[in-house]
């Protein structure tokens, strides 16, 4: 249940950058067919950014980060507490085993594995409260984002805004590149800059 700092956003997203590569190679052998053979009324106009650095820099993600950080460090002592009492008991009864009774070693095993149990689940239960709030917290970044992205999308007449982290794009015109575009504007409508 630990959780890196860099690590923060990467759960939430990892499944978006899985599905990124089909979408992309997709995306590039339909207009590949389309341009095989038949002519092409508008070249489609194209553009990708890089959404860890858009991430990284978005108003609100250092926040939600602080605050997720803050949440897990008490769910991370409340799992510890709970591992260091089952521990404990462990190496008690080990300590004790040899002098206790048939009966009284089975009552500490059974002691001992619902404890285990209860550890268990617990952890299971703080895993998923985690997660829930992990998205919770990063949603409304990622919403803000998407639209960002789909405004610049409109204005700029792109058909397609590929992401660069997400491991589609092999190589690319760095002129193509709109991440400090997405920023410039996110920051913009956070109240901190001018829009483009």
């Amino acid at each position: 249940m630990a959780a890196r700092p860099a690590a923060f956003l990467e759960g939430v997203i990892e499944v978006r950058y899985r599905v990124s590569a089909i979408v992309a190679a997709t995306a590039l052998a339909v207009l590949g067919y389309r341009g095989l053979g038949e002519p092409q009324e508008q070249v489609p106009k194209l553009a990708y950014i890089n959404s860890n650095e858009i991430i990284a820099e978005a108003p609100g993600a250092a926040e939600a980060q602080a605050t997720f950080e803050r949440e897990m460090a008490r769910w991370q002592s409340e799992i510890q507490a709970m591992s260091d009492s089952l521990d404990e008991m462990i190496s008690a009864y080990e300590q004790q085993q040899v002098m206790l009774s048939p009966e009284k070693r089975q009552e500490r095993q059974r002691t001992i594995e619902l404890k285990r149990m209860e550890y268990q689940q617990r952890t299971l239960d703080l895993e998923q409260v985690a997660a829930q709030r992990q998205q919770e917290l990063v949603q409304p970044i990622f919403d803000n984002i998407r639209r960002v992205l789909v405004s610049i999308r409109q204005e700029r007449g792109y058909s397609m805004i590929f992401d660069a982290a997400g491991g589609a794009l092999i190589d690319a015109d760095t002129t193509l590149d709109i991440t400090p575009l997405v920023i410039e504007r996110l920051r913009a409508d956070a109240g901190g800059g001018s829009s483009n």
